[in-house]
Order: C-alpha cells, then structure tokens, then sequence
C-alpha cells in the first residue's frame, strides 16, 4: 500500500518588491500547469501533492533572497488500515 504524500514549503520572503516577483511568478506557475490544489495559508507556507511545484517554490523564494524549507509529509487524519492496532 502506498502512501501519498503531501509536501510542504515554508519560506520567509524579503520585505521588498521582490516579495511581489515571487507571488507573481507562483501564480503565473499555477496558472500555466492548470493547478488548484493547492493549500496556501498566512503562514507563509505551501502544502501540495505536486512535487515538481513544492521544488518550484523552494527555488523561487531562494532567488528572490528568502529562505525556504521543503517536508515531505503523510496526512495521519485518515482512519488506520485494519493491519495498524490500535495500540500503536
């Protein structure tokens, strides 16, 4: 059985005009691979199933000047296959 991950960036951005060339260049992204999955919060962090676009806004916030972390992650909120105990 195999899990699907989500992976998530965090990223801090410059407070600069540069912050609009990041968003701008997401967008334009977005816009161009038809993609609406995607979990945007306020936090400055992006949560998406498409690795190609994770690694995408990693790079982007880098060559604006921000920092940025990449995660791989596996959602846990769904009900536990018949082969996990309870236990674990």
């Amino acid at each position: 059985m195999s899990q699907v991950k989500d992976y998530i960036v965090e990223y801090d951005l410059p407070a600069d005009s540069r912050r609009k060339r990041f968003y701008r260049r997401i967008q334009r992204y977005l816009r161009r691979n038809y993609m609406d999955e995607v979990g945007w919060s306020t936090g400055s962090v992006v949560v998406t199933k498409d690795r190609a676009f994770a690694w995408y806004v990693w790079r982007e916030a880098r060559a604006v000047g921000g920092v940025s972390h990449i995660y791989e992650a596996r959602r846990l909120d769904t009900e536990p296959s018949r082969e996990v105990s309870e236990t674990e």
